[in-house]
């Protein structure tokens, strides 16, 4: 009860910090210095230590501020704010231990923070204020919009109104800035602090687990019907995957021959229905070892076949990264190839528990479970990076090797501006390149 009687005065407090650092100003150290407050706040009222999980994306949080006050990308931005709503799943039910499942959490907590804001008002006479729903908090907040909805458009059809309007506003001199400002701030407050129930999505997450159960029908004739086809249809695509993988080695990995303006189809548009196959190949998998036919005596034959399909995809996303590899040899550095390159790091490591699911038997949940883990990692492991100022030097580096896009470099961020000094000698060199 005592710790119920300081959350609301702790939103408040931290919500005048928030507009104290964001009103008017932008990301950059403040970011930083408003989740080491939170964290502070959040220290103070947990009775217990953070779990292990809530440690780890906290950890994110402050690593991705940090980046942010360093060289502010969006990337840095976006893996802060997803950490930050990690840890925030995480503290609402530590038991879940699956990101994507706090990650649901997460999103369900946000539209009900306004009805845990009227809760944890401490004014007497509110004896119903368990009873407040975010549908009465929405009703509630219909009120306001609609008045700001028809007082707009009675301003647009009337000038008179407009007119008198103009003088209200200018005489109670509001600052809306400053208004939404403290709004935001009491709605980012309540989400870190305030708690909310979401039983139906606890109930669904009790009864996930990492480990497929027999359903008594390995033996029955649906899942020999279904092994018979597993074999068909894994066999033939083994067959045609391997001899994509066999040119791939023969004519990417050794024997590349750069042919101009070809490169560009054969890298971009294969690139992408490459890792759309890939994608499509695990899903096939999964789709197969999704129940009983784990446990089917007849299935070992589909597990191999299924094991040299993953390993082929695995060769094909390294033949993809070969393509992607000539083209940056060819074209030097830009935001997609970058991107390509940890795509295909997150799709191998996926890959791979895809292999470990099929092999020991796992379900849906554990590869959801153990892939988020992963893909998280790489994705802050790419926000660690000022990626405008490496482009920039990487390419400018590539003179006379490679096709230099000035065009591309000129809309970089100011974060890449010490890199891109060059003389009008440089300048005129790289054009010449460029159009030989």
């Amino acid at each position: 009860m005592q710790r119920n009687r300081v959350l609301f005065p702790l939103c408040l407090l931290l919500a005048a910090v928030h507009v104290f650092l964001f009103h008017d100003s932008g990301i950059g150290l403040n970011l930083l210095l408003f989740e080491l407050a939170a964290a502070g706040v959040l220290w103070f009222i947990r009775p217990t230590a953070l779990p292990q999980t809530a440690r780890w994306t906290l950890g994110g949080t402050m690593l991705s501020a940090l980046m942010v006050a360093w060289h502010g990308s969006l990337l840095a931005v976006v893996l802060n704010l997803v950490s930050a709503a990690l840890t925030v799943g995480i503290l609402l039910a530590p038991e879940l231990r699956a990101l994507h499942q706090s990650a649901l959490l997460a999103a369900a907590h946000l539209p009900a923070v306004p009805g845990a804001l009227l809760r944890a008002i401490p004014a007497r006479g509110l004896a119903d204020r368990a009873s407040i729903t975010p549908r009465h908090v929405l009703s509630l907040a219909a009120v306001p919009l609609f008045l700001v909805l028809f007082g707009s458009m009675y301003r647009a059809s009337n000038p008179f109104f407009d007119g008198f309007t103009e003088k209200a506003l200018a005489a109670f001199d509001v600052d809306m800035a400053l208004v939404g400002s403290i709004v935001l701030g009491l709605l980012v407050s309540g989400f870190i602090l305030l708690p909310s129930h979401h039983e139906r999505l606890m109930r669904w997450a009790a009864g996930t687990g990492d480990q497929l159960q027999p359903n008594g029908e390995a033996t029955g004739p649906d899942v020999r019907r279904e092994i018979f086809i597993a074999m068909l249809l894994l066999g033939g695509l083994n067959v045609l995957l391997l001899i994509v993988n066999a040119l791939d080695i023969r004519h990417v990995w050794t024997g590349f021959q750069f042919d101009g303006q070809y490169l560009k189809q054969f890298v971009r548009e294969g690139t992408y229905m490459l890792m759309l196959s890939i994608v499509l190949g695990a899903a096939i998998v999964l789709y197969f070892f999704r129940g009983d036919l784990n446990f089917a005596c007849g299935a070992r034959p589909v597990r191999w076949l299924a094991y040299a399909w993953l390993g082929q995809n695995i060769v094909l996303a390294l033949s993809v990264g070969m393509r992607n590899f000539w083209y940056i040899h060819y074209y030097a550095l830009a935001y997609k190839r970058i991107g390509v390159g940890f795509f295909l790091l997150a799709l191998c490591i996926v890959l791979a528990l895809v292999v470990i699911k099929v092999q020991r038997g796992r379900s849906a949940h554990f590869l959801l479970r153990t892939g988020s883990v992963a893909v998280y990692a790489v994705a802050l492991v790419m926000a660690l990076f000022n990626w405008d100022g490496i482009m920039a030097r990487y390419n400018l580096a590539q003179q006379g090797k490679a096709f230099v896009h000035l065009d591309f470099l000129a809309t970089l961020s100011d974060k890449a501006l010490p890199r891109l000094v060059r003389s009008p000698e440089d300048l005129a060199l790289i054009d010449s390149y460029n159009a030989s």
